[in-house]
This record gives structure tokens, C-alpha cells and sequence, in this order.
């Protein structure tokens, strides 16, 4: 005897955790793009203060001022770009334009929060996704889970929130 047809049972969705939708790359390129933004205007208004302080160093001073200023802005520049997400990662998991396209990174396996170290690994992951033509970030269009390489290196995925 030949048992009756039945089904597949429904297919269970994709995600950290049932019910949690996946972000959309353009939430995403927009929370970047406000993100880029904001990390540049600090760069800017740093910019102009070692500017300012160059400007008042005396004609004497003026090279050794202007050549420490530059290293202390390169420094700072740096500092911004390698705190600045990473921070927000690990705090809520949300940097500022992630918080205005309302969505936010977790752990992939369990949708859990990320730590500094899992957000180290995906600024880094950031570069590499950048240095091979930005087929690192294109590749959200192509994961069905919608991971960019840095997040598959980082173990995480962004949702909404």
C-alpha cells in the first residue's frame, strides 16, 4: 500500500531568528552614505582646527607645526574610521544612519549582539570588500541572506531593527 501524498512541510525563512526580516541594500547604502557623512565632517571640523593652530604658529615654527599637524590629523583620521563603526556595533549594533534606515548588524548563527572584535573583523572586512573592485559589498545582491563578504567574515548579517 502506497502512503497519500503529503506536502513538504513550509519552508522555514532565513535569518538569526524566525520572524526577523533581512535589511535591504539600499537601507544599507543609505545608512553608509549618512555614516560617510558624518565621519567626514568631523574630519573637516578637525581639519580646520589643526589648520587654525598652523595659522597661528609662528614663522619659525611654522614647518615643524605644519608636518606634526598633518601626522596628528592623518592619526585622527584614522581613529575616527577605526572606531567610529565599530563602536556603534558593539554598542547597539546600530551607527547613526543605521539607526535612521532602521536596521541594525548582529551575529549571524544567533542574532545575538555583536562584540569589538566581531566589529574589527568586519571593518576590516570593509577594505577587503573594497580593495577587489567592491564586489565585497556588491555581493549583498547575490548572498540570499544578503551578506556582504565582510559580514560572512565577521559572521553577521544586518536586519531590520
Amino acid at each position: 500500500m502506497t502512503q497519500p501524498y503529503q506536502p513538504p512541510p513550509p519552508a522555514v525563512p532565513d535569518g538569526p531568528a524566525p520572524g526577523v526580516q533581512f535589511a535591504s541594500p539600499v537601507a544599507r547604502i543609505i545608512g553608509y552614505i549618512i555614516d560617510g557623512l558624518i565621519a567626514g565632517t568631523v574630519a573637516v571640523v578637525l581639519g580646520l582646527g589643526l589648520g587654525a593652530i598652523i595659522g597661528l604658529a609662528g614663522e619659525s615654527g611654522r614647518n615643524f607645526v605644519a608636518g606634526l599637524g598633518f601626522v596628528l590629523y592623518f592619526l585622527a583620521i584614522l581613529a575616527i574610521w577605526l572606531l567610529y563603526f565599530p563602536y556603534f556595533w558593539q554598542k547597539s549594533g546600530q551607527t547613526p544612519g543605521m539607526r535612521v534606515t532602521n536596521i541594525k548588524v548582529v551575529r549571524d548563527e544567533d542574532g545575538g549582539p555583536v562584540g569589538w572584535g566581531t566589529g574589527f573583523v568586519r571593518l576590516f572586512g570593509f577594505f577587503v570588500s573594497q580593495l577587489v573592485f567592491y564586489i565585497g559589498f556588491l555581493w549583498v545582491l547575490v548572498d540570499k541572506r544578503k551578506r556582504g563578504w565582510f559580514d560572512l567574515m565577521a559572521h553577521t548579517c544586518v536586519v531590520k531593527a
